[in-house]
């Protein structure tokens, strides 16, 4: 029998008791759905009651019975439909693994056939699941719950499910026609619960942030993390540790001038202070950390200043071979506090924030490599800009992908690298020495003191994924030391394979070829790449002598097209000569792709070569993907007509674009940050790395005649700097409009909420901005967009941007992509009074259809409409070539109608 749990709060219990009660009720009151943690004794178990329950019934697969006082199961017959219940436990406050867990349901039946237990996702809620909305079973039972006895409670092992902390689904079957029939959690005498055991006391320690210094008046580089744990060394969540500054001499304050500020542990036993500002008063002082029924205080020493010490001794430069060896990241996954059981592993971004805590995990697999480490370099893509930058920190490799969430992820180690100042749309370089050692499993972490989100690009953006740049050396010993506090610089995009070799300070001789040596082309040799960008791979020849024999330290050239097609090595060279490695391979620098699309053949010959390698390489021409209008509100459920914005971001997928463009209006209603998070971020953000947007009304709340100002901050939090780069860290009513050039074309992203914005007119910000924009420009082609067009076959148009969409026209402006209204539509080329100009005019293209729902299209069509399309949802897929474009629609339903073509730059 449960005891309530006002039963355990006597000021007499012992210290083990009250941390996990504190833990325990800590846990109750920040997750506010209802769910009951109850310590029976010292040693008891937890009784963890439903957050959520809910019937699903398949001849009525629409309607929800999420409030009734039973759950019923039970098999389809001929008369009687399919019904299955669904649970779903949030489980805190475990202090360890639990030794065994029981799943009790309260029966109204008797039965011996009894029911079956499924595990499901937890993405469903009580008022809102229905059998069509209900999430899939598991194909594996865990348990079978026989012999149900009537107004009592059934029992069933679930120990293989609920393995620590998180929330847990369990999904009710039967194979019996006879229906099962138990309380529900509406019943609150004996609602369905979780039975586990307990876990024991805890220690708190100092594990990150400890031993630095700053200039008086700045803030620290790290946060201070304190971890807790019990006895047995398993962490301790949702534990309160209060950290306490000195209240006078040389101390720092938190956040908001604070000199004390409590944290609740992680799921990992991991409790991160926020920001903290050095005072003005030098010299070293100590932080604690303490939370109730621990061993501690821990405690963090700081200085506030320059540490004074020993100069370093000079380490002597490495002599022998050097060889840099590149690996992308195998795994990497963002983690939330404020979404501890959710997994990110498939998103395209890894995000940092201090509050709510978000960090990152990366895993890299170095491999191949010979002699001793050198240096370490992580290089991470940055989508933000911030003087904060990120943190790096040692991390376990026990996680995978897929699964880890905040709740489940294993404790950081110590900190191996710093990168503040990074800035949005380049690579930030951070020096991790430290943490590599040679091949083998590389685990780290990513943190920050900001608040506010810093956003990298993860694995998934194929482009620009995170990567470890690892230098050894061979044939001497060398002593390596590693920069501190290294600095992130804007390089270009990196190699993405390994092996790049270069001299190092002493060489051998090189030795000759001789005749009949054989050059053959290794890794590389085939390979394709947008203009303009790095190809993945290096070339990589080997040369061997006529018995088979490789040939090291041997000089071999290569040589790319001095006319386009070609491509470059660093510096604008068309040729490159590279010594050959202990293995007989010569291995290339970057290649860059030149601006011109095309095939083309890169020798490497040597002296006394029979014949040079070649490999074939190919620029291509980018290629975009545009629409606006395309997330629903949460709650929306999507049919035929509304609602496909994950139909259409497939769609985006599947085309493989360089970038995207959402036109605006990419979240309904009103772009809050939790309707991006819910709805957008699962379809459209699944591009967010590529993606370059602009706002609609909807983000600012302008709904029809209904005005209710946001501000933009949901659009400009999510987007983050990427949506305003002109104006970074800004959150609200930011200078939207920017512009960046994508092969040999110049994009210009605009705000058409010119009441919002300050005007579009000569004088106004954009406007003038603009201005200095398109006269800076060099690029021979240029592509505007905006949300609300100047043309339409519709009543959904409006004149705000005449005056920018004349300057376009002044300026040669070849193309104008525009959404808001919901179909499809193309312009011939135009002037700013409607005047067909094939000459000089801007072709306009409406792709209002990514997915929100559909309007109608006059049955006259406005003069120069030269294609409509209604009633489908799709994408317009763009070729930007040297001089020219092609275009052409590309609907979710196969076989519908389209539209394609392709015209030249003025």
């Amino acid at each position: 029998m449960m005891s309530d749990p006002a039963s355990t709060t006597s000021a007499t219990a012992p210290p083990r008791r009250r941390l996990l009660r504190a833990a325990v009720l800590t846990a109750v009151s920040a997750l506010l759905v209802g769910t009951w943690v109850t310590i029976s004794d010292a040693a008891g178990p937890l009784t963890v009651k439903a957050s959520a329950d809910a019937t699903v019934v398949s001849d009525q697969p629409d309607a929800n019975q999420g409030a009734l006082t039973d759950l019923t199961v039970r098999a389809a017959s001929a008369d009687k439909p399919t019904a299955v219940a669904y649970l779903k436990f949030v489980v805190s406050g475990l202090t360890a693994a639990p030794a065994g867990v029981q799943l009790q349901l309260f029966s109204y039946a008797q039965s011996s056939t009894g029911v079956q237990i499924w595990t499901a996702p937890s993405d469903w809620t009580e008022p809102a699941i229905t059998w069509n909305t209900a999430p899939p079973a598991g194909t594996a039972m865990v348990a079978n719950m026989a012999n149900l006895t009537v107004n009592a409670y059934a029992t069933a092992d679930v120990s293989a499910a609920v393995t620590g902390n998180g929330t847990y689904t369990f999904v009710v079957t039967t194979t019996s026609t006879v229906s099962k029939k138990f309380a529900s959690r509406e019943v609150a005498a004996t609602p369905p619960q979780l039975v586990i055991n307990t876990g024991t006391p805890a220690t708190v320690a100092a594990t990150a942030g400890s031993g630095q210094s700053t200039a008086p008046g700045t803030a620290f580089a790290a946060p201070l993390v304190a971890t807790v744990t019990d006895g047995a060394g398993a962490p301790v969540t949702n534990l309160p540790v209060t950290f306490t500054t000195p209240a006078a001499g040389a101390s720092a304050a938190f956040t908001g001038g604070a000199t004390a500020v409590s944290v609740t542990t992680d799921a990992s036993g991991r409790a991160t202070a926020p920001a903290l500002t050095a005072n003005a008063v030098a010299g070293t002082y100590t932080v604690t950390a303490a939370a109730e029924g621990t061993t501690g205080p821990a405690a963090f020493t700081l200085t506030n200043g320059t540490v004074t010490g020993p100069s370093p001794s000079p380490s002597p430069s490495p002599t022998g071979t050097v060889t840099t060896y590149t690996f992308k990241a195998t795994a990497d996954a963002s983690l939330r506090s404020d979404q501890p059981d959710t997994n990110f592993g498939a998103d395209y971004v890894l995000n940092t924030n201090a509050a709510p805590v978000i960090t990152s995990l990366l895993r890299f697999a170095p491999a191949g490599m010979t002699g001793t480490v050198t240096s370490a370099t992580l290089q991470l893509y940055s989508f933000s800009t911030s003087t904060l930058g990120v943190q790096v920190f040692t991390a376990p490799a026990s996680w995978t992908e897929s699964a880890v969430t905040y709740a489940t992820a294993p404790a950081m180690g110590a900190q191996v690298g710093s990168g503040p100042n990074i800035t949005v749309n380049t690579w930030a370089s951070i020096d991790v020495t430290a943490a590599v050692t040679g091949n083998g499993t590389v685990g780290l972490g990513l943190t920050t003191a900001r608040v506010g989100t810093n956003k990298v690009a993860s694995r998934e953006s194929a482009s620009t994924p995170p990567t470890l740049v690892v230098k050894t050396v061979t044939g001497a010993s060398p002593s390596p030391s590693p920069s501190a506090s290294p600095s992130p610089s804007a390089s270009p995009s990196p190699s993405a394979s390994p092996v790049v070799s270069e001299s190092a300070s002493v060489s051998p001789t090189p030795s000759p070829g001789g005749t009949g040596t054989t050059v053959t082309a290794m890794g590389g040799a085939v390979q394709t790449v947008m203009v303009g960008r790095t190809f993945a791979s290096a070339l990589s020849a080997r040369v061997t002598r006529p018995g088979g024999g490789t040939v090291a330290n041997l000089p071999v050239t290569f040589t790319a097209p001095a006319t386009d097609p070609t491509a470059t090595f660093p510096g604008g060279a068309h040729e490159v000569t590279v010594t050959t490695d202990g293995g007989g391979v010569a291995t290339s620098p970057p290649l860059q792709a030149g601006p011109r699309s095309g095939t083309y053949a890169v020798t490497a010959t040597t002296d006394g070569a029979a014949q040079a390698a070649a490999f074939s390489l190919t620029n291509t021409d980018p290629t975009i993907v545009a629409a606006g209008d395309m997330a629903c509100p949460i709650g929306k459920t999507p049919s035929v007509t509304t609602c496909q914005q994950m139909a259409t971001s497939d769609l985006a997928l599947s085309l493989h674009p360089d970038a995207v463009l959402p036109l605006g209006d990419d979240q309904y209603e009103k772009g809050t940050l939790e309707e991006f998070q819910q709805m957008y971020a699962p379809s459209w953000g699944r591009l967010d790395p590529i993606s370059r947007p602009v706002p609609g009304n909807h983000e600012y709340g302008y709904i029809g005649s209904a005005v209710e100002p946001t501000g933009g901050t949901g659009y400009f939090t999510y987007f983050g700097d990427r949506s305003h780069p002109l104006d970074p860290g800004c959150t609200t009513l930011c200078k939207s409009w920017y512009s960046w050039d994508i092969g040999n074309w110049h994009m210009v992203a605009l705000d058409s909420q010119c009441g919002v914005v300050g005007g579009c007119n000569p004088g106004n910000p954009q406007y003038q901005w603009l201005l200095a924009d398109l006269n800076a420009n060099t690029k021979p082609c240029t592509l505007a967009y905006w949300h609300i067009p100047m043309f339409s076959s519709s009543q959904d148009h409006q004149p705000d941007m005449t005056s920018i969409y004349t300057l376009l026209y002044n300026k040669n402006a070849d193309v104008v992509l525009n959404g808001h209204a919901h179909f499809y539509e193309r312009f011939a080329p135009q002037t700013v009074t409607a005047a067909a100009d094939p000459a000089r005019g801007i072709a306009e293209f409406i792709v209002g259809s990514g997915g929100r729902n559909f309007f109608s299209i006059r049955a006259t069509p406005s003069p120069n409409s030269e294609a409509r399309i209604a009633n489908t949802f799709g994408v317009l897929q763009m070729t930007l070539s040297d001089n020219s474009y092609s275009w052409q629609f590309v609907g979710t339903n196969a076989g519908g109608s389209t539209d394609s073509g392709s015209a030249s730059c003025h």
